[in-house]
């Protein structure tokens, strides 16, 4: 048993707990960071129309991390079990099938999203008057989509390699820089929607450098393998990560919605709104992520190896940390909603006041994902992929569309803003009763 593998099935959860999360806290928040930079100077260089045109092109991000949280949760899930049990073989070919499915369909999609540009931004809800500025956007990104893909597991997967502090390092060197190149193409150089477009595609190609050097410098303990397109190990892996997979198209197929819904019921200034929401939300949901990856290593070597009170415990720890994270976070938002709104709204005083309203309905829906996200990502470490994966299309497709029809026709448009928070409720009442039910815990 190596020091890494002895430490994940001895050391104390919480202290255990923290070395993970902390580095992986960072990595997220600068990932999320980047998208909020996007925001603030996309609406200084094009304005309100620029953010309707990003917020219409965003739902592409969910399906490249979708992929790869597909692959990397569920191949990080089989390395570390297979850890756990001592399997280290089956650890082997979990990572490398893991990059090679991810590189041969982000190598489709970067080919299919090019020659099909056109199309595709019609099919995210596009109108005719932001198809120029939605297709400015979108070019660039969906050229470099394998390397977005590959971004977004590379972090799950080094770190189930022992190496928490370099998948932190490897993104803040991709994020940073697309901070500072969003204020140079676009400030500086004057180029509006292209330039923060072509400042994010530079950032995952960086990452990318970044995490190689785990293997530049022989501080891998897991290696790339020859035999490993086995199918039963492929199905396993889409098994683990599937639901992953699915809480980000739905994240994605949530904002599709909403800008269907929005422009038909309302005006830009909404949509606009909306945009600023939906961006401090996936800040929000890549942390609560984060919470959830950095147990995920500790959970499933842990499975692996049979000690199911250190699985027990691991996931009360988690979520604890996380609720705490989401009740103090919305206590800020309800508090500072204009504040908060002011950060991203360019001093246009009626964006503003929109969005505040909305800021404080949509994330009053922070402590039940906080908690079914954790759920969620229990269920996928200790391999009940299928539990995670329905509870996934719940709450991000049946419960979303059910809350969304009910409250609107009720209230009207405003109560879109309270969709989520109906829809993750019903989603976490679910898993509790699944839990006892199945007396999962005992």
């Amino acid at each position: 048993m190596s020091m890494n593998t002895k430490t994940l099935l001895t050391a104390p959860i919480p202290k255990l707990y923290l070395s993970y999360l902390l580095p992986t806290l960072i990595a997220m928040l600068s990932n999320s960071l980047y998208c909020l930079v996007d925001v603030y100077f996309i609406s200084k260089g094009a304005g309100s129309v620029g953010l309707a045109a990003l917020n219409i092109a965003m739902p592409i991000f969910t399906l490249y991390s979708a992929i790869g949280l597909l692959f990397g949760v569920g191949g990080a899930t089989v390395m570390a079990v297979a850890e756990g049990s001592h399997h280290l073989k089956e650890r082997n070919q979990a990572f490398t099938l893991s990059v090679a499915c991810m590189l041969i369909i982000g190598i489709f999609i970067s080919i299919a999203g090019t020659v099909f540009l056109e199309p595709f931004a019609y099919a995210l809800g596009s109108s005719e008057a932001l198809l120029p500025y939605v297709k400015q956007y979108m070019l660039p990104v969906n050229i470099s989509a394998f390397a977005f893909v590959l971004m977004y597991a590379a972090s799950i997967l080094i770190r189930a390699d022992h190496a928490p502090k370099l998948a932190m390092n490897a993104m803040l060197l991709g994020n940073i820089s697309n901070m500072i190149l969003d204020y140079v193409f676009v400030m500086l150089f004057g180029m509006g929607l292209q330039g923060a477009a072509i400042a994010t595609c530079i950032s995952p190609f960086l990452t990318i450098i970044g995490v190689s050097f785990h293997f530049i410098l022989k501080k891998n303990t897991v290696h790339f393998t020859k035999d490993c397109f086995h199918k039963n190990l492929l199905k396993r892996i889409c098994s683990n990560g599937l639901g992953s997979g699915i809480m980000e198209i739905s994240a994605g197929a949530i904002i599709l919605l909403f800008n269907v819904v929005i422009l038909h019921m309302a005006d830009e200034l909404f949509l606009a709104s909306y945009a600023i929401v939906t961006n401090i939300a996936y800040v929000c949901k890549g942390l609560l992520n984060g919470f959830a990856q950095g147990i995920q290593p500790i959970i499933s070597a842990n499975f692996g190896a049979g000690n199911r009170e250190r699985v027990k415990e691991a996931l009360k720890v988690c979520i604890c940390f996380a609720s705490a994270f989401a009740i103090i976070v919305y206590l800020i938002f309800l508090i500072f909603p204009q504040g908060v709104a002011a950060l991203f709204a360019n001093g246009d005083g009626e964006l503003i006041t929109q969005s505040a309203t909305g800021i404080r309905l949509y994330f009053s829906s922070l402590l039940f994902t906080a908690m079914i996200t954790m759920i969620m990502y229990y269920f996928q470490s200790i391999e009940m992929g299928k539990l995670s994966t329905m509870l996934a299309v719940l709450k991000g497709f049946v419960f979303i569309v059910v809350s969304m029809a009910i409250l609107i026709f009720l209230f009207g448009i405003d109560a879109i803003w309270l969709s989520v928070t109906a829809a993750e409720l019903f989603a976490l009442m679910t898993a509790v009763m699944i839990i006892k039910k199945g007396r999962l815990l005992a």
